[in-house]
């Protein structure tokens, strides 16, 4: 729902080799956890000692590669996509950003909530024992969730036809679900940025 670019996806868009794996069976995912292949721990990883920030050489947790399908994925979701690994990642593991990630978390479920939405955060989006029962309930769930931002996209255009120089208004100028979404995730990138600052110069975040 951040994104610059909104899309449908079928189940059939989500099978990958992971599907079914003869091993470890992921089922059909947009977030294939633990994916097979390299994994590179080599990134600062900033936390908290006392007072004080750490920073060690790696991250804190080993084989923790996962792969996204974006689909025709833009810069802005490279950006979003990093920003959110960021936030819930430092929350899983306590790291320097665990309040920040913390809050994120909270602000996001209060979202879905004044939308309805808060149900979708049941649905089995992490696959569990078995692959193929919960296949249809995540698919849902994410057809529910898109469903919502598109009619969303359509009741904004449609307001834009009241002005007839205005073919399309953009996102930003809802106050819906979209508008939501996307200014959540601009005031945690500048609250990252700020306080990274001022690590920069000497102070405290």
């Amino acid at each position: 729902m951040g994104s610059d670019t909104l899309r449908r996806y079928t189940l059939g868009d989500l099978a990958t080799s992971f599907a079914e794996h003869q091993r470890y069976p992921r089922g059909k995912r947009l977030v294939l956890y633990d994916a097979e292949g390299d994994f590179d721990r080599n990134f600062d990883w900033w936390k908290e000692s006392g007072k004080h920030r750490v920073v060690e050489p790696q991250l804190p947790f080993e084989n923790g590669r996962s792969d996204l399908l974006t689909g025709s994925g833009s810069r802005l979701d490279i950006q979003n996509i990093n920003l959110l690994a960021t936030l819930l990642v430092h929350a899983q593991y306590q790291g320097y950003w665990n309040q920040l990630g913390m809050q994120f978390q909270d602000e996001m479920e209060a979202l879905l909530e004044r939308h309805v939405l808060n149900g979708l955060v049941d649905a089995p989006w992490v696959w569990t024992d078995d692959p193929e029962s919960d296949d249809d309930e995540f698919f849902a769930a994410l057809q529910e969730l898109v469903a919502y931002a598109f009619e969303e996209s359509v009741r904004i255009k449609k307001k834009g036809r009241l002005f007839p120089s205005w073919h399309e208004i953009p996102v930003r100028s809802s106050h819906g679900i979209l508008q939501e979404v996307q200014s959540l995730l601009q005031k945690y990138r500048s609250e990252l940025v700020r306080q990274s600052r001022l690590l920069d110069q000497g102070g405290r975040a």
